[in-house]
This record gives C-alpha cells, structure tokens and sequence, in this order.
C-alpha cells in the first residue's frame, strides 16, 4: 500500500512520468548530442524511471533534443517508440476493457493519474470521432514536439486496441504545416491536416463497438481495484480537474457551469460548492481556461484573432483584445509578435 500512496502522490507543479525522457535522451546518444541541461541534479530521470517530472521540463528536453538532432520531427520518433504500457496502470486497465469506447473513456478518466500537464478528450458522432490531446499547462515549450508524441502514442493504442487494421480517417494538429510532411505521412498513413483547432485522430466511429483485442477479465479486475486505490490515495485538487475539464468544453463551445456540472455528475449548486471548498469559482476558473487557451492558439496555430475570440466565446475582437490585455499587458496581436 506504501507504494501505492508513493505513487499517487501529486506535487503542486503539473508532472509526467520520467520513461518519456529518457527513451528522449537515449534517441540523441548515438549523435553525442544528449541536452542534459535540461535537467537539475533533482531532475536526474537515470536514477528511477519511475518518478515524475515536471511537465515544463519534459518540453524544455523535447525542444532541445529536435534542435540538438536537427530532427524538427523529434516528438513523432519518440511517440513511435511508445504505446499504453507507458500509462502505467491506467494503460493496463484500458488495454484489458471489454471495447474500445470503454478503454478510451478510461483514458479521458485516468490519465490524470499519470500526466497533470495535459488531458485526452473523446468526442463521438455519427460518423466520425475525435481522440484528441489538449496541453493545458501554461507556457510550455516544444509543446508541438509533445502533441506529436501524444498523436502517435494515441495511434499506437488505437491498433492495439483495435488490431492491424485500424487507419485513421485523418490526423490533425494544432501547429504549422512543417516543411517536410514525409515522417508524419509514413507513420500516420492517413491524410494530414495542420493549423487544426485540435490535435486529435479522426476514425470512424464504428470502431468504437469494436471488442478489444486480447482482453484479460481478469487482469482488468486487478487493475480496476489498483487504479481505485490510486484515486483513493491521489491529492489533485478538485480545482485542478474542473480547470482541465473547463479548457475540454472551451474547445468544443460547450463552456458553462451546466456543462461542467454534467461533465462531473453533479449538481450545479454541488459543483459551486466544490469549487468554493477548492478556494475558486466557475468564473475565475472560466477566466483562467480561457487565457490558458488563447495562449496555445495564439502561440501554436496561425488562426486568426476573430477566430480566437469566436472560440472563446467573445463576442467579438475588440472584447477579447480587452480581456487579452488585461491578462498580458498588450493586445493579442502583439503578444502572438513577442519572442
């Protein structure tokens, strides 16, 4: 149990676990090129591959690593070399549920458990479906270096999931269209496309039904008790998980205190409760998610400011430059000029 509680033990700043950077550091070895000064003395990921680090260092290492190697696609080989293990018990659970709809709503759930810099979300329709990958820590470098990591992680568990047949109806990432598409069209095999409002897998939602290959009744009902014991034993503040879920709903202009009341089951009273006993409210938390957003769109995507302000729910430019300057100290404008 003493591991257990170990384990689940979050620090204030956002983490992840440590395996991502070093599979990162040994890709640059064999070019002599490994960034260790991405890391502090308490930041050394050799002596346990099993601890956590802040997610702001996990970007600081990806950025160096594709400037160090040349590789502007450096995110996408690591993500290549990843699937559900890299989850830990959550990955697990997943990977023994009974279809696949199950396993990804466990993904959405338990991925805090093991990344608090950024959240999986699944959106279904009658056609096509999104699992998509939302950075919601504020200022994170090579934060497009991570998503494409996330986007082939995410391919990978949908073919273990699914089996070899599994393709993707399209890919879409939040950033610039890179010179050179070459990497991303051979791993992906679907087609491409850049500038996105997420980055996310587009596939048939039929596959959703489908019954996950391999499936172990009884390895998931180990895994199903150790995640509980996880979350039993986990301190993330209820704050924290409103304001992930919140930067959820911006995205798909579902934002409301309804809205994040029926994300979390509750009531709405219930929910302002919550979020008074966690020292915030609806519209600090609002106001928060709306800035960390802006933030992303304006540094990582090439959307224009009325389509930002749309987003966000403004009603317009001159309203969201506003709010923007109060938050930065200069219009958005000039803040997306800023080096």
């Amino acid at each position: 149990m003493a591991a257990i509680k170990n384990a689940a033990t979050f620090a204030a700043t956002p983490v992840v676990p440590a395996a991502p950077c070093i599979l990162a550091l040994l890709l640059c070895q064999p070019l002599n090129h490994t960034p260790w000064g991405c890391f502090t003395r308490s930041e050394s990921v050799f002596d346990n591959p099993e601890r956590t680090i802040a997610f702001a260092t996990l970007g600081k290492l990806f950025k160096a690593c594709a400037r160090e190697t040349t590789c502007p696609h450096f995110g996408l080989l690591v993500g290549q070399r990843s699937d559900a293990s890299a989850l830990g018990a959550a990955g697990f659970l997943m990977r023994n549920a009974p279809d696949v709809i199950t396993a990804l709503n466990e993904l959405v759930s338990n991925f805090d458990l093991h990344n608090r810099g950024a959240t999986p979300f699944l959106e279904v329709s009658d056609e096509t479906s999104l699992l998509g990958y939302q950075i919601y820590h504020r200022g994170v470098e090579g934060s497009d270096q991570i998503s494409d990591g996330a986007m082939a992680i995410g391919w990978n568990i949908m073919r273990t999931l699914c089996g070899p047949e599994w393709l993707p109806a399209e890919i879409h990432f939040r950033h610039d269209r890179p010179e050179d598409v070459g990497a991303y069209r051979r791993f992906f095999q679907a087609p491409l496309r850049f500038n996105a409002a997420h980055s996310a897998l587009a596939f048939r939602t039929t596959w959703l039904t489908r019954k996950v290959c391999l499936a172990d009744p009884l390895l998931r009902r180990h895994f199903l008790q150790y995640v509980s014991e996880i979350r039993r034993h986990s301190r993330q503040d209820f704050r924290d998980k409103a304001h992930g879920a919140l930067l959820l709903l911006i995205s798909s202009n579902r934002c409301s205190l309804e809205e994040l009341a029926r994300h979390f089951s509750m009531h709405p009273r219930t929910l302002n409760r919550r979020l008074k006993d966690s020292g915030t409210s609806f519209r600090d938390l609002y106001n928060a998610a709306r800035h960390d957003t802006a933030r992303q769109l304006l540094r990582d995507t090439v959307s224009s400011i009325d389509a930002i302000a749309g987003l966000l729910g403004y009603s317009g430019a001159s309203a969201f430059n506003r709010a923007f300057a109060q938050w930065e100290g200069v219009p958005p404008a000039t803040w997306r000029k800023s080096p």
